[in-house]
């Protein structure tokens, strides 16, 4: 969630459990580093695993 949160990109977690909720929320006291995100960029395959939200039938 850090990552997508330091790349401007609005975060919806979803929990119910007490835990993993507070978890969540420990996302606004560090940053990543400019190399750590450069790492995780750099994970991207392109590779869509679920359903493409642009052809599917609703």
């Amino acid at each position: 969630m850090r990552w997508l949160l330091q790349k401007g990109i609005v975060v919806f977690p979803k929990s119910v459990h007490e835990a993993r909720i507070k978890e969540n929320a420990n996302v606004f006291d560090f940053e990543l580093t400019n190399e750590d995100m450069k790492l995780i960029d750099g994970m991207n395959r392109n590779l869509r695993t679920g359903a493409d939200p642009d052809n599917f039938d609703f």
